[in-house]
Formats: C-alpha cells, sequence, structure tokens
C-alpha cells in the first residue's frame, strides 16, 4: 500500500561469541583444512556430529575424531524468508537437515543456485567453507 505508514529499527545488532575450544580444537583445525570432523565412541561405536567431548549413550570419555566424507542425503529442508537479526544481511536462505554416510544427521545452511531443484531423497555433500567474514564453517552443496 503506498500510504502505509511503517516503523523502521535503524539499530546495528554486533554479536561476539567467546567459547572455550580446547576440547574440540581438532574440528576447527579440520575446517581450516577443508574437512569436517566428528568423533566416535570408542566404547560403544556411536558417531557424533557436531563433535562430542564425552558419550552421551554410554556416558564413557574414549571418543576418537573421525574425517567424515561429507556424502549425505537430504531429508528436509527449510526456506527462510524472514531471517533473525543477526542474518539480515545475508538474505533469504535455505536450512536442510542431511544423513551422512557414517550414519549422523547434521543440520546446515543449503547451498544451491535453483531453490526449485531441491527435493527430499537428493544427493548432497558436507564440505568445509570460509565465510565471508573470515572464519571457517560447513555447508551442503548439491550436486
Amino acid at each position: 500500500m503506498p500510504n502505509e505508514q511503517v516503523l523502521e529499527d535503524r539499530r546495528v545488532l554486533e554479536l561476539r561469541y567467546r567459547m572455550p575450544i580446547s576440547q574440540i580444537y581438532n574440528f576447527f583445525t579440520g575446517l581450516e583444512e577443508g574437512k569436517v570432523r566428528g568423533t566416535k565412541c570408542r566404547d560403544c561405536g556411536r558417531m557424533f556430529f557436531p563433535p562430542q567431548t564425552d558419550c552421551p549413550v554410554c556416558m564413557k570419555k574414549n571418543m576418537e575424531w573421525v574425517d567424515l566424507d561429507g556424502e549425505s542425503t537430504l531429508e528436509t529442508f527449510s526456506i527462510v524468508e524472514v531471517t533473525p537479526t543477526s542474518f539480515t544481511s545475508e538474505g533469504s536462505y535455505v536450512v536442510a537437515v542431511g544423513l551422512l554416510r557414517e550414519g549422523v544427521r547434521v543440520l546446515s545452511w543449503l547451498n544451491v543456485t535453483d531453490r526449485g531443484s531441491i527435493k527430499i531423497g537428493m544427493k548432497m555433500r558436507l564440505k568445509a567453507v570460509k565465510k565471508k567474514e573470515g572464519y571457517f564453517s560447513y555447508e551442503f552443496f548439491s550436486y
């Protein structure tokens, strides 16, 4: 409506996070090396992503690092049109849950050029990426 009155909030939101990462440092160095890593319990065999320092299943602290190959299948997704305040500079984006070949489910952004091509069951690859802000993360890519 051309005569609609609108209130616009012009505050800038700046977020800073400080998290201790010494116990999962291998996860972040892996991303810098282009690898996505999870952990596996040496006692019960369960895989975890994001990595865990203690097994929540058998309650043991006997974990090993595992490089995930990233091959995955799309289980569900959502197109986020109304972005949270901290992501307003991104525009709309796609969030997906993929089942990795190793049996773990991962929630991540889905990097796809044609949103009309997104189909449940499609093949994706989870990859380490360097974000424009300079930090490393991970995203799904369709293929």
